[in-house]
């Protein structure tokens, strides 16, 4: 099965070709450089972005994959959740190309995309990987930060999310707090490495309390106390301390909640995936919980497969295109920036 897979959720405009789980290619345009300057995303920036390149992204991914778009058998696109003006650029072309060409259409929740890029394949079937089910999802990026457990491949329950900001996100206001650029979680993680973890002493909100549920407004906030009036050149000569705790904090409560959340569901198979889960740091400390609850736990294989790209939303295009769950009517499709896995 080919699938030609969209996602323009946020600020990348993203393709992919799929044969069946195996990666063909994928297409990844940045927009970073657009909204640096702003400190995050501009919705209409990003709008504009997105409607300028999604043509040629489209068009490098088929010439890379070295396939037609009439050897498509299906389309997937990102429905949401996600920036309501950036999905709809990848859903109008994917319903245009859909009806233009008469191709199947399948519909992807974002998060999904993210849980399932854990089963994605180079071009030879690797790595191959097996699932035992129930499994224990967390995904982590700057709009999401969930806990779900899986009965099924289709069958979710969100058992812990976010109450406020997502870790993500945390991570790039407290890195605009010290003046540092966007995205703010890849430098706070170079400069972490350097850092003293114990240099502020910050809060865990939620950390002793057994619920599931994460917050990290709190975290923040403190954070923004303890050295707004700090002069620049005391911040500038402690970036890697304040990082490293900062980041520290932020993965303590990660790994807290995902522990607790093992012990009270006992999955039989551990994944993680999400924009924050590019960082090797919590990678490492992710496989070591791992370890110590003698489980496995699965990652996506690249790098580039944890931030938002088009193939994991064609893995899950893919297993829906398998179960026969097609847009009915293509025409009616409209995105949907608040959809729940």
């Amino acid at each position: 099965m080919k699938i030609l897979a969209i996602e323009t959720s946020c600020d990348d405009t993203c393709a992919a070709v799929l044969d069946n789980d195996r990666i063909l290619s994928n297409i990844i345009s940045s927009q970073v450089d657009l909204h640096q300057k702003w400190g995050g995303v501009v919705p209409d920036i990003a709008k504009r972005a997105h409607m300028e390149r999604i043509e040629p992204v489209i068009s490098e991914a088929l010439k890379r994959a070295k396939v037609k778009i009439e050897d498509i058998d299906v389309i997937g696109v990102s429905l949401g959740p996600g920036l309501a003006i950036a999905l709809g650029i990848g859903v109008n072309k994917a319903k245009e190309l859909a009806i233009k060409y008469n191709k199947k259409l399948v519909a992807v929740n974002h998060i999904e995309g993210h849980i399932w890029a854990n089963l994605l394949k180079n071009k030879t079937g690797k790595p191959k990987r097996e699932i035992k089910f129930p499994a224990l999802a967390l995904t982590v990026s700057g709009g999401h930060t969930k806990l779900i457990l899986i009965k099924k491949i289709g069958e979710y329950e969100v058992i812990g999310e976010t109450l406020d900001d997502a870790a993500g996100e945390a991570l790039d206001k407290a890195a605009k707090m010290m003046g540092l650029g966007y995205p703010g979680g890849p430098i706070i993680e170079r400069l972490a490495k350097s850092g003293d973890i114990n240099f502020l002493d910050l809060p865990r909100p939620l950390m002793n309390k057994k619920i599931l549920d994460y917050s990290f407004s709190g975290l923040k906030t403190s954070f923004y106390y303890k050295i707004k009036d700090w002069p620049k050149d005391k911040i500038y000569k402690n970036l890697a301390n304040l990082s490293a705790t900062f980041q520290n904090a932020v993965f303590d409560t990660l790994l807290k909640k995902f522990s607790l959340a093992i012990d009270k569901y006992k999955p039989k198979t551990l994944l993680a995936s999400g924009g924050v889960l590019a960082n090797l740091e919590i990678r490492k400390k992710l496989r070591k919980l791992a370890k110590d609850k003698q489980l496995t736990i699965w990652m996506p294989f690249k790098k580039e497969l944890n931030t938002d790209n088009a193939a994991m939303i064609g893995i899950v295009t893919y297993q829906k295109a398998l179960r026969g769950e097609f847009v009915e009517d293509v025409e009616k499709l409209d995105r949907d920036p608040r959809m729940k896995i």
